[in-house]
């Protein structure tokens, strides 16, 4: 009778303590649904959703978190655009401007790749320019190396949002870096060209595996190079010009830079006795 007692407490106590196991869960539960309510997460189902909220995020303090989201939200490029948008184009010694209305515009991509773009810098410091807060125009130059034509997407920052302002066209051989982007578009398409542009041994500096901030900075042969050297646009490239200045004709520093990845190649390029020379390679 004894065992029967305690046997019969035992299942007492056991269903005690489910209920109050799972009045805590039920409670939990409902705390989480209060939770998710009072925070009422953006549903991304549309455009303009996805638009306030990077609205919120502040995209307008940086250029390049601006241009990516620019690139990726269609409501948002609608509503950055300052319409109607001026269109000149050059041509022929001659100035033609037109006006593009709202209802014609077409969603652009503005770069060349979903997964990369290219700047031009006079020299490695001026890369610093792209973190800058500080920069209130900045032209975005999509060069067609096959078409030989330039195209510049002015941006501007009206009361603190970015906003395309106008667009220009004009003839390659008009850029003040036609001497460099001839040599490019042979050195990109040519491997002959290519061998004979490179400095033997190239300088070459990688990211250092034991030191997440230290970099490693050795050499490569012309063979080590065409070994693992990296995609170069050859038919387009871009330009994003921050304010950067190109007061020496004789360097320029290629920058490769992934879009949603950490990718970066730093080509630097040196004109030596009237021959442009690719001298040095970051990674």
């Amino acid at each position: 009778m004894k065992k029967i007692e305690n046997l019969f407490l035992l299942v007492l106590l056991l269903v005690a303590c489910d209920t109050k196991k799972a009045d805590r869960v039920e409670e939990t539960n409902d705390a989480e649904t209060v939770d998710t309510v009072g925070l009422e997460e953006p549903s991304l189902t549309s455009s303009e959703e996805i638009s306030d909220g990077l609205t919120k995020r502040n995209v307008d303090e940086f250029f390049g978190d601006f241009i990516f989201s620019f690139i990726q939200d269609h409501h948002l490029q609608m509503e950055r655009v300052r319409f109607p948008l001026q269109y000149v184009k050059q041509t022929a010694g001659k100035r033609i401007a037109s006006m593009i209305e709202k209802k014609s515009w077409r969603h652009d991509p503005v770069f060349i790749s979903s997964e990369y773009y290219t700047v031009l810098f006079n020299n490695e410091e001026q890369m610093d320019l792209e973190n800058s807060t500080e920069t209130k125009k900045v032209d975005i130059e999509k060069i067609n190396l096959k078409k030989n034509f330039i195209k510049v997407l002015h941006f501007e920052k009206v009361d603190g949002l970015w906003m395309l302002c106008q667009e220009t066209e004009f003839p390659l051989e008009e850029s003040p870096l036609i001497d460099f982007l001839n040599f490019y578009k042979k050195f990109a398409s040519d491997s002959l060209a290519q061998r004979q542009a490179i400095e033997d041994p190239l300088r070459f500096v990688t990211a250092d595996p034991e030191n997440d901030f230290g970099t490693i900075e050795g050499t490569l042969s012309v063979d080590q190079w065409f070994a693992f050297k990296p995609m170069l646009p050859t038919d387009e490239i871009t330009n994003i010009r921050y304010g950067q200045v190109y007061k020496n004709p004789n360097r320029l520093v290629f920058v490769k830079r992934g879009i949603s990845n950490g990718m970066l190649d730093v080509l630097s390029f040196v004109k030596k006795n009237g021959q442009w020379k690719f001298v040095s390679y970051e990674n």
